[in-house]
């Protein structure tokens, strides 16, 4: 089977049970979410295996995990997050400082708290959409879920049309450095293909959730543009840096798990910002 018909395959036996999950919500959901975030903090933690540095796994992966679940039970408390962060940069530090061979110290302590906190939290603002219902007056309990659906249906477009057009039109390369393979036309095109979808997609979703104004579908169609291939960039500069291809190869035909939520690590976020500030 070729590369993108195994996509296409994984795509039609996982994407069918990820929105499952949304559309139920609450606990169950949480559990998909702290499934994602196991496997990318894993993932992040293992693909700098051959660095002097080295994560620690055990205060690393127990504050990624605790990041969804904090937000999910009190999504608006300063005080717990701040007891959260402290609490994981003294035990961070401290297990740094119980490693015997004591080598690589800052670093190893920086890529873990940096590590737990990008997969932890950037995942996390998926269960900040889901749950958003409880935190919008007047809003049905299953808005969430279509409000979600808008970022990750629009990053999906995005990456997609960004891999046809410039499969068939890329001549200039985006940023070489990074990423040879990305090239300027397929970023272009995709964002233009994206803000139409936007148009579409966001009045309709609106008629399910009557939020929305014109101007949102244009704005966005332009966040998800700038957005998508900015968190695929990243994650390409973290593999860069790695000398890694793939992230790990747990979904056939996609990679890993921060390899097919690369962008919605960096859109989904900045979506739920547009909607708190400006929509809702």
């Amino acid at each position: 089977m070729s590369t993108l018909g195994l996509r296409v395959a994984t795509s039609a036996l996982l994407v069918p049970l990820f929105v499952a999950t949304i559309l139920i919500g609450g606990i169950v959901f949480l559990a998909a979410v702290l499934v994602l975030t196991l496997v990318g903090t894993l993932e992040l933690f293992l693909m700098a295996r051959d660095k002097p540095y080295r994560a620690r796994f055990v205060p690393g992966i127990g504050l990624a995990l605790t990041l969804p679940v904090l937000l999910y039970r009190a999504p608006h408390d300063p005080l717990a997050l701040t007891a959260l962060l402290i609490a994981a940069v003294i035990g961070i530090a401290t297990a740094q400082m119980l490693d015997p061979s004591g080598s690589e110290a800052l670093a190893s302590a920086a890529f873990t708290l940096f590590g737990a906190v990008y997969v932890g939290l950037l995942f996390a603002h998926l269960i900040l959409i889901r749950e958003i219902a409880r935190e919008a007056a007047g809003l049905p309990v299953w808005s969430g879920a279509v409000l979600l659906g808008l970022p990750l249906l629009l990053t999906w477009i995005n990456d997609t049309a960004a891999y046809f057009v410039g499969r068939r039109w890329g001549r200039r390369r985006l940023l070489p450095r990074v990423s040879p393979g990305k090239s300027l036309e397929g970023a272009v095109g995709a964002g233009l293909i994206t803000i139409g979808a936007a148009l579409v997609a966001v009045p309709g979703a609106g008629h399910l959730v009557p939020v929305f104004e014109t101007a949102d579908a244009v704005a966005l169609g332009v966040l998800i543009a700038v957005a998508a291939p900015c968190g695929d960039l990243i994650e390409s500069a973290f593999k860069r840096d790695a000398g890694v291809k793939d992230v790990s190869r747990l979904v056939p035909g996609h990679g890993g798990v921060l390899d097919r939520f690369d962008s919605v690590l960096v859109t989904v976020p900045l979506t739920y910002y547009y909607l708190k500030a400006l929509v809702l």
